[in-house]
């Protein structure tokens, strides 16, 4: 009782509240904060010139979608067994685990900890909360882009066709363009490459993979599942560069453009 009461009264011992409060103000006062001097730009002329070459690509694939999505959303054959595998794009599946992570980080009183205990927290609080916001804010853009846009989806191609459009209508049916499940794929699919520089490519390859899948559920169109995966991945990419100016969960290693884990190699020690 004693101890408790110590513990409560001082002042070096704030509550898991105030700790919380505390690491918001700091995450916020961060973000605010301009890039370090010399520090690359979050976007670059090359992800610029990537995001007209994805629109083009858009663009000359939309003619193929009727056809492509009648041929690979087939109820028989091979590639039905692949629609188990579609909500794998669920954002769900990223957002709670890594809400739940940097929750229970947030509240541990860091200044009792031993430093290489401290790094190695203060890194997965880091990647968790960046995961989050990846997942998170690149689904709201893409939702904002479904609301305006206002696709049919594939269920209406006998009567609406590819070309279905009724914009500002909120609602599951006409939100086909861009693909939520993509969007999230990309995300993640950024985000695991970022963690895993050595795995990038196979990482970038399945994670779109499981966005074609979206085709094959008869849910969304091709060129949905390109452009959902577009933002996804280039969003998380900017949000690196991003956070990398700030030497906040990333830093930028010379001349690289993917940015690398702030505290990896203390993490790895």
């Amino acid at each position: 009782m004693g101890e408790t009461m110590t513990a409560a009264s001082n002042p070096q011992s704030p509550s898991g509240l105030k700790r919380a409060h505390r690491s918001i103000v700091n995450f916020l006062r961060r973000m605010r904060a301009p890039a370090y001097p010399n520090s690359p730009a979050a976007w670059t002329g090359g992800m610029s010139m990537a995001a007209v070459l994805i629109f083009f690509v858009i663009l000359l694939l939309h003619p193929f979608d009727d056809a492509l999505s009648r041929n690979l959303s087939s109820h028989q054959g091979p590639l039905s067994s692949l629609r188990l595998l579609t909500d794998v794009g669920l954002s769900q599946w990223y957002l709670i685990p890594a809400f739940f992570i940097a929750v229970c980080l947030i509240g541990i009183d860091w200044r009792k900890l031993p430093h290489a205990k401290r790094v190695r927290l203060g890194l997965i609080y880091a990647q968790a909360t960046f995961a989050f916001w990846a997942v998170a804010l690149s689904g709201i853009l893409t939702n904002i882009a479904k609301f305006c846009i206002g696709r049919a989806r594939p269920k209406f191609i006998d009567t609406l066709g590819a070309n279905g459009f009724s914009p500002f209508q909120a609602g599951y049916d006409f939100a086909s363009f861009p693909s939520g499940h993509s969007t999230t794929m990309g995300a993640v699919g950024a985000v695991l490459a970022l963690w895993f520089p050595r795995w990038r490519v196979p990482i970038i390859l399945a994670t779109m993979f499981i966005a074609f899948t979206r085709i094959v559920a008869r849910a969304h169109y091709p060129t949905d599942v390109v452009a959902g995966y577009s933002v996804g991945f280039l969003f998380t990419l900017a949000l690196a560069r991003f956070l990398a100016g700030r030497r906040a969960a990333f830093l930028f290693d010379g001349t690289r453009f993917f940015p690398v884990l702030r505290f990896r190699a203390q993490f790895w020690r």
